[in-house]
């Protein structure tokens, strides 16, 4: 909670060794100024992608509205800097695996247009279902 004692090199480390550091791909950066929606925009504006995935991104869009929310109204007078520290990684954390699975699913589709790729579709599924886990893990849903 707030006031557990963390000092600034207790906060330096953890970024220092952070095993989920990921480069943002140039993608994701614009034209948004959320990695999330960016993501969004990308998936649906795609003439490639079913129902299922479409409806799952509007649903990562929510999960991620609220849990910014949640954050700078609740978060930020609860937890200790660490924490909050984590906290604030967890849309580039979510997004990571979401957006490794979009490019497999991606290329399966342009390497064979014909079929649609539905084991990586429901890998692209399940890495979403385990964003939307992790939006709303943190404030306890």
């Amino acid at each position: 909670m707030a006031d557990e004692p963390i000092d600034d090199e207790e906060l330096l480390a953890w970024i220092e060794n952070d095993p989920d550091n990921w480069e943002l791909p140039d993608e994701l950066r614009m034209p948004a100024s959320g990695i999330v929606e960016n993501f969004a925009i990308i998936v649906l504006s795609s003439r490639f992608t079913s129902a299922a995935i479409n409806q799952s991104v509007g649903r990562l869009i929510t999960d991620s509205a609220e849990f910014s929310t949640w954050f700078f109204e609740e978060a930020k007078g609860q937890e200790n800097p660490l924490r909050l520290l984590q906290l604030s990684e967890t849309s580039m954390r979510l997004l990571r695996p979401c957006w490794k699975a979009w490019k497999v699913y991606e290329r399966a589709y342009e390497e064979n247009s014909t079929e649609f790729p539905s084991v990586e579709a429901q890998n692209l599924l399940a890495a979403l279902d385990a964003a939307h886990n992790g939006f709303r893990t943190p404030r306890g849903l």
